[in-house]
C-alpha cells in the first residue's frame, strides 16, 4: 500500500480510503490510485484487510458531568454520535467522567493501549482544561467537541459549532424586525463556548451600531437555568429603558424569559422578541415558539468521528455554521393570525 501511495503521490491513508471508503475520495485521484495499483499489480489482501478490521471499532465517548438542570442538546447529541459511529463501521463505547483527571487517563490509557478502543471523543471542554493535554502528551487519539483556550493554537483536533456567528444571527434577526434595544443573557467567562456567544453578541451590535444595547447591565452573567431567565427578565423590564429583545444564550433561559413576559401581560415576539440557542425541544413546549439557533450537531459529530478515525497529521479545528430557527417569539405577524405562523429556518 506505501508503494501504491508513493506512486499516485497521495498518503497511504488515501489509498486505504480508495479501497474501503472510495466515496470520500475525489474521482480524480481515485483515477490515480487505481492507476498506480494497476501498474504495480496490487490486489487488496482480503486476509490482511479482515485483519485489520479486527483492529479496535469501537471509538470512547467521555460523557460529561450530569447537568443538574439538564442538557437536551447534549442528549440529542449523543444519538447523533451514536449514528456518525455507525455509519462509518465503528461502534460508541460510552465513558462516564471519573473523579479526577488522572483517573480518567488511566482508564483511557487501559482502554486504548489494551485495543478496545481507537481513540475518544472528549465534550465539554473548557478553557484549561486538563483532559486534550493529557491525552496528548500520552499518544492517545482523540478529537475534542470544543476548544480549550488554546483555541486554533491547539496541538489536537476539535470540532464545534460556530458559536459567534449563531448568536449574530439571533442579533441580526431581531434588528431586522426594528429592535434597537437589545440585551444579552448568560454570559460566561469560565466557558471558552459561551465567551464567543458573548463576542458574537458584542461584534453584531457594534456593527449594527447598537451601542446602548451593550452598556452596563445589558450583558448579563448568568448560568443556564430557566429560574435564571424568570429572574434577570423580570429586572431587565424594570430598568428604565427595557429592552425590546432579549437575546439569550440557551433556550432554558428563553423559555424563562417568557414565563416573566407573559406574567407582566406581554406578548412575546408582539412586545419583546426573545431568542435562544441551540433548538432544543423546550422550544416548541408550550403556546409560543421559541426562535432559536440550531447547531449542526450531525456534521460536527461526523466531523469528530472522522477525525478519530483519519488521525490527521496536522491538527483540524472544524467551526461548522449554524442556523436560525423562527417561530412566534420574534414574530409580530404571528399573533395577529388565529394560528400562529410554522418555524422557518434562516
Amino acid at each position: 500500500m506505501a508503494d501504491v501511495a508513493d506512486l499516485a503521490g497521495v498518503s497511504v491513508m488515501t489509498v486505504s480510503n480508495v479501497i474501503n471508503r472510495p466515496e470520500i475520495v475525489t474521482e480524480v485521484t481515485r483515477a490515480k490510485v487505481h492507476a498506480a495499483m494497476s501498474e504495480l499489480r496490487y490486489r487488496n489482501n482480503l486476509v490482511a484487510r479482515s485483519l485489520r478490521l479486527a483492529q479496535p471499532r469501537q471509538i470512547g465517548y467521555v460523557l460529561p458531568a450530569l447537568d443538574a438542570v439538564g442538557n437536551q442538546y447534549m442528549d440529542a447529541f449523543l444519538h447523533d454520535l451514536a449514528e456518525a459511529c455507525q455509519a462509518a463501521d465503528r461502534n460508541l463505547t460510552l465513558i462516564t467522567q471519573q473523579r479526577d483527571t488522572e483517573t480518567l487517563m488511566t482508564l483511557c490509557e487501559d482502554l486504548y493501549f489494551g485495543q478496545s478502543v481507537a481513540g475518544f471523543v472528549i465534550s465539554n471542554v473548557g478553557p484549561a482544561d486538563p483532559r486534550p493535554v493529557e491525552l496528548h502528551r500520552r499518544g492517545i487519539p482523540f478529537a475534542a467537541y470544543g476548544r480549550t483556550d488554546r483555541a486554533f493554537d491547539s496541538p489536537w483536533s476539535w470540532a464545534e459549532g460556530d458559536a459567534a456567528q449563531g448568536i449574530e444571527l439571533a442579533v441580526d434577526h431581531v434588528y431586522e424586525r426594528g429592535h434597537r434595544e437589545l440585551a444579552f443573557i448568560g454570559a460566561n467567562p469560565g466557558s471558552v463556548t459561551m465567551v464567543q456567544r458573548e463576542l458574537g453578541y458584542r461584534a453584531a451590535c457594534r456593527r449594527l451600531g447598537l451601542d446602548s444595547s451593550t452598556a452596563p447591565g445589558r450583558i448579563v452573567r448568568s448560568g443556564g437555568d430557566l429560574a435564571a431567565g424568570v429572574r434577570i427578565t423580570a429586572e431587565l423590564l424594570d430598568t428604565a429603558t427595557p429592552p425590546t429583545a432579549i437575546i439569550c444564550k440557551a433556550d432554558t433561559l428563553a423559555a424563562g424569559a417568557i414565563i416573566t413576559l407573559q406574567a407582566r401581560g406581554l406578548t412575546p415576539g408582539r412586545d419583546v422578541a426573545v431568542t435562544g440557542y441551540d433548538d432544543t425541544p423546550l422550544t416548541s413546549f408550550g403556546p409560543v415558539g421559541i426562535t432559536s439557533v440550531r447547531q449542526a450537531s450531525a456534521r460536527i459529530a461526523a466531523e469528530l468521528v472522522r477525525l478519530v478515525i483519519d488521525r490527521p497529521e496536522t491538527p483540524e479545528h472544524v467551526l461548522l455554521p449554524s442556523a436560525l430557527t423562527v417561530r412566534s417569539s420574534t414574530d409580530p405577524a404571528a399573533w395577529a393570525e388565529p394560528n400562529p405562523k410554522p418555524p422557518t429556518d434562516l
